[in-house]
């Protein structure tokens, strides 16, 4: 997995040795001597990791990383704190200023490289889906997307899986004083992946020597195979201090990794910043599964606009062919509707097209499609249907429209009625553009004939 990597170190000696491991190992390194070029750098070099010393002459690491998170050019790079001092508040000063992980040194290799590995592929994921929600936005759908904002007052679920019920009480107590999370444990392997599928938690604390002789890496690896925990949190917590576990931890899928013992605040900490970042990403991803589906989604309407029609068409076509059954085309179009709009004005319009939408809906089958093709003309496409019933649905649908008066939001009642034209593809169909053309020719029929009627294809 190559990558980028700022190395920051005011020692000329510790910037080669590390840049030898990483050359070594195939990644491509840059070097920042001092705090105000290591900002410089990452501002203009865009690296995909950053490994920052805490001591340097102009300024101090924290202050750096302070700099690089609150800039919105570099705020999304992962910053990994490097420094001779292990002590625990050292390490939580580190995480508090946002840095991702906090290395001691002399550094150890798999550790390095496990966390290297593992910040590089989140890095990509979030570039992937930065660029994704980019384009949906370009694409003028930004009116239809959520901003991305913390994630206040949504309450989040933290499962725990611990060695012992005693650690998972200590456990429980320091995480139930972070706002809007409920806190839910589990005893053993069986029962923490039955939970997990259930509650769908936001985030996993999952002791190396799970409860009941369980394996607390297999659990890791069928937390991240299973959809329902896909894109959980899961923070590993390693007992033995064997820092190949916590890399192998990583490697299968595990967000972050503590060795014990720890104080209870850096938990707290890690915790906040990994359900931080998966909020980020749950809105990346909903924003781009929502422009997606506003790519093929009438905006008034809510039904399928007529590119999307045009592909699950031939889908329905292919169902045929395979199954030999009938299915049925409805071109509809709604009488005289521009007058509406020249009489009542184009609110009244709209409230017209989304009431007429909604009862075609009522009145077809979940499996059928429904879209606008355009204007006030609809389509409707039922597989698995032939003559019968495709005359059955297009009176009902005809009836639904014509029995009861469309109502505006000032109160006047508007008579209306619908036009449709039916044609019936059958398994040697492979064209659904001529079924659609023939049901448009039924529909100028109807038209003809006097509107408000049905008319079938002369085929069908």
């Amino acid at each position: 997995m190559p990558g980028r990597i700022l190395v920051v170190d005011d020692v000329a000696t510790n910037r080669l040795i590390l840049k030898a491991k990483l050359a070594a190992a195939y990644y491509d390194v840059l070097e920042a001597d001092c705090g105000q070029s290591a900002f410089d750098r990452a501002r203009k070099e865009q690296p995909d990791v950053i490994l920052l010393d805490i001591m340097m002459p102009d300024m101090d690491g924290y202050t750096v990383c302070e700099m690089l998170k609150a800039c919105p050019e570099t705020s999304h790079i992962p910053v990994v704190m490097v420094t001779a001092s292990g002590a625990p508040k050292e390490r939580i000063k580190g995480l508090s200023v946002g840095a991702d992980d906090y290395l001691v040194k002399p550094i150890n290799d798999m550790a390095l490289f496990a966390r290297v590995r593992n910040l590089l592929r989140v890095k990509m994921m979030f570039d992937e889906l930065k660029l994704r929600d980019s384009t949906s936005r370009e694409l003028g759908l930004t009116d239809f997307l959520e901003t991305i904002e913390e994630g206040a007052g949504k309450s989040e679920t933290v499962m725990l899986a611990p060695a012992a019920d005693s650690q998972g009480d200590v456990w429980k107590d320091a995480i139930s004083k972070m706002p809007n999370v409920d806190v839910i444990g589990s005893c053993s392997e069986r029962e923490a992946l039955n939970m997990a599928r259930f509650e769908m938690p936001d985030a996993i604390i999952v002791q190396q020597s799970i409860m009941q002789e369980g394996d607390s890496l297999r659990l890791i690896s069928a937390l991240r195979a299973r959809p329902e925990t896909r894109q959980a949190v899961i923070i590993y917590v390693v007992a033995d201090g064997a820092i190949e576990t916590a890399a192998k931890a990583l490697d299968l899928g595990a967000s972050d990794y503590l060795m014990e013992p720890f104080e209870p605040e850096e938990m707290i900490i890690r915790l906040r910043t990994q359900l931080r970042r998966k909020r980020y990403s749950d809105q990346l991803r909903s924003n781009v599964r929502d422009g997606l589906k506003m790519a093929v989604i009438d905006p008034l309407t809510g039904l399928y606009n007529r590119r999307y029609a045009t592909q699950h068409m031939q889908k329905i076509v292919e169902r045929a062919q395979e199954s030999g059954k009938d299915f049925a085309v409805m071109m509809m179009d709604l009488d005289k509707f521009k007058r509406i709009n020249d009489t009542e004005g184009h609110d009244a319009g709209d409230m017209v097209l989304k009431e007429f939408s909604r009862r075609i809906q009522e009145n077809v089958r979940g499996v059928d499609l429904v879209a606008r093709m355009g204007g006030e003309e609809f389509l409707v496409v039922m597989p698995d249907a032939g003559a019968m019933t495709a005359k059955h649905v297009s009176e009902r649908l005809r009836r639904a429209v014509e029995c009861n008066p469309f109502v505006t939001a000032d109160g006047v009642e508007l008579n209306i009625t619908v036009s449709i034209g039916v044609s019936i593809g059958t398994e040697k169909d492979d064209d659904p553009g001529k079924l659609v053309k023939c049901a448009d020719l039924a529909l100028y029929e109807a038209k003809a004939n006097g509107r408000n009627l049905v008319s079938f294809h002369e085929a069908a």
